[in-house]
């Protein structure tokens, strides 16, 4: 394999434990910061089936939306779900001290109340209220275990 051709990205990994302030802005951790981009910007999505939310940077997203466009014809089905996901969702953008501010709604539909974990998943940040986190381990994945701990 030519390696010389491989692009090579920052992933977010890790778990930080956070409380929000008491005007609810969340610290993103400074490791992190240098991955957002300039201007440090993420996007956040409240997951379907999860009580968690999902943030992107602009670069991911913009590999996210270069996807949906190689999609090819895009019918009425399709733009209900991407209208409902983005109707929902909100743009951050982090203040000199790297906080954001997160909205209500988003915050209720992770059910957080005052303290959150951010966890990396590679390409994207999951933020969960501290109750929810601990119910969602551990999962056993065979294609996880294989690509972390499998051979080369």
């Amino acid at each position: 394999m030519n390696t010389s051709k491989l692009k090579i990205e920052e992933l977010f990994v890790g778990s930080f434990h956070h409380s929000l302030d008491p005007k609810r802005r969340l610290i993103v951790p400074s490791m992190w910061r240098a991955l957002l981009g300039d201007p440090a910007r993420l996007y956040i999505f409240p997951h379907p089936d999860r009580k968690c939310l999902y943030l992107y940077t602009l670069s991911e997203m913009n590999r996210r939306l270069a996807q949906l466009r190689e999609a090819g014809s895009v019918d009425e089905v399709d733009e209900q779900a991407v209208r409902a996901m983005t109707a929902s969702a909100d743009a951050l953008l982090t203040d000199a001290q790297g906080r954001v501010r997160i909205k209500d709604e988003l915050l209720a539909h992770a059910e957080v109340k005052s303290k959150v974990v951010l966890v990396g998943t590679l390409t994207r940040i999951e933020l969960w209220s501290e109750e929810q986190f601990d119910m969602a381990l551990p999962t056993v994945s065979p294609l996880a275990e294989t690509a972390f701990y499998g051979g080369y």
